[in-house]
């Protein structure tokens, strides 16, 4: 276990000044359609949920005569934009991808006289406009055992296509662009790094009350530990519990709390739950209203988070930006995201995470020193920044 900086983020730093990237957004002699793919808002997805709300919530806030057309399925997404003269909600059916994407989408695209459209990673056939798709990570290509067969079969073969048709690609770290270059073989120019960010509600509060409204909503008492994301094979859950435990024989008074909705592949973690008898030990709250998850992430003592592969790792930078000390993964985009600002472990290895964990527990200047860290360098991050870098890529073509 060791910490390790890998500098600051490419994308969030001076290499290319704010000033002229926000002067240079919006042309005055071009007025762009752009249509974007919301499906995600409202859908209980994580991280792609956050970053295309967040993202489209910061490029219709930019001062321009672009005019943006929303495409949904979620009504909650309805509830989190509001049309005005430049923003135009339509709702895409059916909910079905597999017939959503290759005929409605096309239909309604040109019905809408589109410039531009902005998929989240499969881009739909036939379109008469520029497309951009926003391809965060290729995991089912690394790990293709975290997925459930008929859809690791989908993503394999119609994200490639999509990486090869689209007019440009976005992803959200120079991991996962060297990664889709390499592995699809696209050009490098033909992608674009732009970091996703916590949003304004991830800031520090009091821990005690936080503690306390935990315990009243949910039922959890006491000091915790944290993961929060999806519950899948590869966020690395049958190891965290594993090493927890090690810290628990250790005699450290601590819950486990795992966050975030059940996908399919997670009864293999429950079964080794019951193995090691920790049912009491670890907690299950289920996915967490989006208002409940910067009181989370105040509540807790530590945040872990030693994932296989992500293309970002919000949550991250979201519990940094909560002042809480983190713990994450060595040898991926999560290095590049943490910097310094984190203890890293080697995800493969019980043993490590087990004694990164058991070090911060029993070290409380080494935890203030974190949550110090943490802070700074989530201030790196900002969707602001992301909407204009992204705004760049739309005008480009």
């Amino acid at each position: 276990m060791a910490t390790h900086s890998v500098g600051t983020p490419v994308s969030v730093t001076d290499r290319e000044n704010p000033r002229s990237l926000f002067q240079s957004a919006c042309p005055k002699d071009s007025r762009l359609r752009i249509g974007i793919d919301i499906h995600s808002v409202g859908s209980q997805q994580g991280g792609n949920e956050t970053y295309f709300q967040e993202l489209t919530r910061n490029l219709i806030e930019l001062p321009c005569a672009h005019e943006w057309v929303l495409y949904y399925t979620n009504m909650a997404a309805r509830e989190r934009f509001s049309g005005d003269g430049r923003v135009t909600l339509k709702r895409l059916r059916p909910r079905y991808p597999l017939l959503r994407i290759p005929l409605t989408v096309p239909w309604r695209t040109r019905e809408d006289r589109l410039d531009v459209f902005h998929a989240q990673h499969i881009v739909p056939p036939f379109l008469k406009c520029k497309t951009v798709t926003t391809i965060p990570d290729i995991a089912y290509e690394h790990f293709p055992e975290a997925f459930p067969r008929r859809e690791r079969a989908w993503l394999k073969s119609l994200i490639r296509d999509s990486a090869n048709r689209a007019n440009h690609i976005i992803t959200v770290s120079e991991y996962s662009k060297r990664d889709i270059v390499q592995t699809y073989g696209v050009p490098e120019d033909k992608v674009t790094v732009t970091y996703e960010a916590a949003g304004q509600e991830f800031r520090p509060g009091d821990k005690r009350k936080a503690r306390e409204e935990v315990a009243r909503r949910y039922g959890i008492a006491g000091q915790f530990v944290l993961y929060l994301g999806r519950l899948q094979a590869r966020k690395n859950l049958t190891r965290v519990v594993e090493a927890f435990a090690k810290v628990r024989r250790a005699g450290l008074p601590y819950k486990l709390v795992l966050a975030g909705r059940q996908d399919s592949l997670f009864e293999p973690v429950l079964a080794r739950i019951c193995d090691l008898q920790m049912k009491n030990d670890v907690l299950l709250p289920g996915f967490l209203p989006a208002e409940d998850v910067p009181l989370f992430y105040n509540a807790a003592e530590v945040f872990l988070y030693p994932s296989l592969y992500e293309g970002f790792g919000l949550p991250v930078v979201e519990a940094m930006a909560c002042g809480v000390p983190v713990i994450t993964s060595q040898g991926s985009s999560l290095e590049e995201v943490a910097g310094d600002a984190a203890l890293l472990v080697d995800p493969l290895s019980e043993s490590s995470i087990a004694s990164a964990l058991q070090r911060i527990l029993e070290d409380s200047a080494l935890r203030l020193r974190m949550c110090e860290a943490g802070l700074i360098r989530s201030r790196l991050f900002n969707f602001e920044k992301t909407a204009r870098q992204t705004m760049d890529v739309y005008e480009s073509l």
